[in-house]
């Protein structure tokens, strides 16, 4: 006997089940049989299991104060665990959060900034803020500056990044970063931001 989950199962709408069968993430299925018993499970590493076939998303909004950037980088972090790209969505997450609070009006009185996160091949992290008095931009390369060097950092890891909103509204700035496997070596971030 089949059927069809009409409201969706676990946010994946019009998705076969059968009975004897259990889904797991990234469609793998096993069906139960009395020979395997519950102990047989195999699904691979557990960031094989998380990535799965179909992207995940997450949207969560934060007061917009410094003491909760770190609270927001642990939660990238933590849906990113095993990637091997946790040091670069900290990074990537604490810069964006950071700017939000410091130069827009999240971080005033009553303000928040919203973390968007998308678990693919591509992984999308995308920082909300609610606007200001200028718009977030990537400066150039110059040993006069102190500020901007950040973004620019957050610019070389990403494998495109953009901002989109304007000041009076609100921006948000988001990066794509490759979690595709590679032979390639990683960004030193200590170097990048030696620049």
């Amino acid at each position: 006997m089949t059927f069809r989950a009409e409201s969706g199962v676990h946010g994946y709408p019009n998705r076969s089940y059968h009975p004897g069968r259990i889904a797991a993430a990234g469609g793998n299925v096993r069906k139960e049989t009395e020979e395997m018993g519950r102990g047989s499970w195999s699904y691979g590493s557990a960031a094989e299991w998380l990535r799965g076939s179909e992207p995940m998303a997450w949207r969560r909004t934060y007061s917009g104060r410094l003491d909760q950037v770190p609270v927001a980088r642990q939660f990238a972090v933590s849906l990113f665990a095993g990637s091997g790209h946790e040091g670069e969505i900290a990074f990537i997450v604490t810069e964006l959060a950071s700017n939000a609070v410091r130069h827009t009006r999240s971080g005033e009185y009553g303000g928040w900034f919203g973390l968007e996160l998308v678990h693919a091949d591509l992984a999308y992290i995308g920082v909300t803020d609610l606007g200001g008095r200028s718009r977030p931009t990537v400066l150039p390369e110059s040993d006069q500056l102190e500020q901007g060097r950040g973004l620019r950092a957050v610019s070389a890891l990403a494998v495109a990044m953009g901002i989109h909103g304007n000041p009076a509204y609100g921006h948000t700035v988001w990066a794509d970063v490759d979690l595709r496997p590679t032979v390639a070596p990683k960004h030193d971030l200590a170097v990048m931001l030696a620049r």
